[in-house]
């Protein structure tokens, strides 16, 4: 589905057995070194909040000082767009500020994209 203005999502197939509770703990142990799932005050943050980031505007949403790069990716998250993200942050947003080597294993992004969506 491509929206208009927006960046094609990604021909990648994501595990259809993602466990939100697996990748609540995946997060907890990767993630929230930087990421919030909270809202709140994102200026002085290492990274914005990801609490409600699914549909949301890459570069947007948030207080976060977010990198032209990302401003300009034209990414609406989506669970494809964020697997591929996830899997290696430099290569799909060259730019960007996210100093992460990503995560590979598929079950793994499955389980984070669960927990993203529940939240």
């Amino acid at each position: 589905l491509k929206e208009m203005g927006f960046k094609k999502e990604p021909k990648v197939k994501i595990p259809k057995n993602g466990d939100a509770v697996k990748g609540k703990a995946i997060f907890t142990q990767q993630c929230a070194i930087c990421h919030a799932i909270e809202a709140g005050d994102d200026a002085n943050a290492a990274a914005p909040s990801l609490g409600g980031v699914m549909g949301r505007e890459a570069g947007k949403g948030t207080s976060f000082p977010y990198s032209n790069a990302m401003k300009k990716s034209k990414i609406k998250w989506s669970p494809k767009h964020l697997f591929a993200y996830i899997k290696a942050p430099g290569k799909y947003v060259p730019g960007n500020k996210m100093s992460f080597a990503g995560i590979r294993k598929k079950k793994e992004l499955a389980d984070i994209i669960a927990y993203l969506q529940s939240e």
